[in-house]
C-alpha cells in the first residue's frame, strides 16, 4: 500500500536526516509542498543512496540559512541547503534542486551577463562540478534530472530532448564522472547525463529514441 502524501515527506525528511552530522533536526521537505515537489525530493533521495551505494561517493547535507530545499527555479543560491558528494580520487560534487543553467545556445551567442529567458532551462535536480554558483553554465552540469508525478504525455518526452540539445551536442560516446550509474559513457559534448522520472510506467516506452541522444527515462512510483 503507498503511503500518504504526509507519510511520504516524514519518510524523505527521516532520510535526509541520515546526511546531516549535526544531528540537528532536518526537515527539508515542508509539510505543505504538494505533490510534485515532494516526488522530486523522493527521486533525490533514491539519486543519492544510488551515487553512495553503486559509485562510491559519500553524501554530506551542507545547510543554509533557509529551512526547506530550494523549490522555486532560479539560480544556484547558497542559502539554501544542498548536498555535497565526495569520492576518493574523484571529482568533488554539489547537489541542488530546482535550478535554472545558462544554455548551450547561450554560450554560442557570446553573450554575458544574466541569461536572459530564452537562455534559461530548469532542471528539477542537478549535480554541478564543486563550487560552481549563479546559473550554472551547460558545461557545468553532470547530471541532470527531471522529475513527472503526473501520467507521462509525449510533450514531455519533447521537451527533455529540447533540454538535451541545451545540454550538449550529439556525439560519440563520452566518459562522465561516473563509472556506471547513472552512465559511463553519453552520446554528448560535453558529457552530461539526462534523466527523466515519472510516476507513468509509459515513461519506459520513450527509451528507444532517448538512448540515441542520452537521455534516460525512467518509472520510478511514490513509496
Amino acid at each position: 500500500m503507498s503511503l500518504t502524501l504526509e507519510g511520504v515527506i516524514a519518510k524523505v525528511n527521516e532520510i535526509f536526516a541520515t546526511y546531516d552530522s549535526s544531528s540537528s533536526v532536518v526537515s527539508l521537505v515542508g509539510e505543505d509542498w504538494k505533490a510534485g515537489k515532494v516526488y522530486e525530493a523522493w527521486i533525490m533521495t533514491l539519486l543519492l543512496d544510488r551515487l553512495e551505494n553503486i559509485e562510491g561517493f559519500a553524501a554530506t547535507l551542507v545547510g543554509g540559512t533557509k529551512v526547506h530545499l530550494k523549490s522555486s527555479p532560479g539560480p544556484i543560491n547558497g542559502s539554501y541547503p544542498h548536498f555535497k558528494l565526495v569520492r576518493r580520487g574523484g571529482p568533488q560534487l554539489d547537489v541542488w534542486t530546482d535550478v535554472e543553467f545558462a544554455t548551450l545556445s547561450y554560450s554560442i551567442s557570446g553573450k554575458s551577463g544574466k541569461p536572459g529567458q530564452a537562455h534559461r532551462h530548469e532542471l528539477d535536480i542537478v549535480v554541478v562540478h564543486d563550487g560552481v554558483s549563479g546559473y550554472p553554465g551547460h558545461q557545468d552540469i553532470v547530471l541532470g534530472v527531471e522529475c513527472k508525478n503526473t501520467g507521462f504525455q509525449k510533450q514531455m518526452a519533447r521537451a527533455a530532448l529540447g533540454v538535451r540539445r541545451e545540454l550538449s551536442l550529439l556525439s560519440s560516446n563520452q566518459p562522465t564522472p561516473f563509472t556506471s550509474w547513472p552512465a559511463g559513457v553519453v552520446p554528448a559534448d560535453p558529457p552530461s547525463v539526462l534523466l527523466v522520472y515519472s510516476t507513468d510506467s509509459n515513461v519506459d516506452g520513450y527509451n528507444e529514441a532517448g538512448s540515441i541522444f542520452g537521455v534516460k527515462f525512467l518509472y520510478e512510483p511514490m513509496p
